[in-house]
């Protein structure tokens, strides 16, 4: 099921949040830095306790009674973003156990159709390069890479890079 978080998930979508990290970027960022990230869990429960309270557009996917993945969405935060026309995935997590099972693709297609219904025109999120599973994720659901738009982020003493990636709405 998928639905509107509450403050009360807070904690559980914290939790996601470090698994799913520790689960997806095995293999890219440090075990030391990955299993530090426990430490964050109550930092982590509190910006999203206060996030949701702000009106942060965040839904969740339950499993039985389990929070196993959420996604958060706005407006884009991007410079270049036409106020008003384009949207963000600002993140978009789900607990391994749960990958290639529906879950993500149910909070994508819920976000996606929260945004359209809101009147914005295009869809924008940042990838990790050296993440295929994502990449191939976001390539089946319809977005093409920007390949005029990269960055890199520090993270766990490693520098990665970032592709955006858009689709219409």
């Amino acid at each position: 099921m998928i639905r509107i978080a509450r403050p009360e998930d807070a904690a559980a979508i914290a939790r996601v949040h470090i698994r799913s990290w520790q689960q997806a970027y095995r293999d890219l960022l440090p075990d030391d830095f990955l299993l530090s990230l426990e430490a964050t869990l109550d930092r982590r429960t509190g910006f999203w306790r206060d996030s949701i309270e702000k009106g942060a557009a965040v839904l969740v996917a339950e499993v039985g009674a389990e929070l196993v993945g959420w996604i958060a969405f706005g407006p884009s935060r991007d410079d270049d973003a036409q106020p008003g026309a384009s949207a963000e995935i600002e993140a978009l997590y789900v607990l391994a156990e749960h990958w290639s099972t529906g879950v993500g693709r149910g909070l994508w297609l819920a976000a996606r159709q929260q945004l359209a219904e809101q009147g914005f025109e295009s869809l924008t999120l940042w990838v990790l390069t050296q993440n295929p599973r994502a990449i191939r994720f976001y390539r089946n659901a319809g977005l093409a890479p920007d390949e005029t738009s990269r960055r890199s982020i520090s993270r766990g003493g490693r520098t990665l890079e970032e592709i955006r990636y858009r689709t219409a709405l």
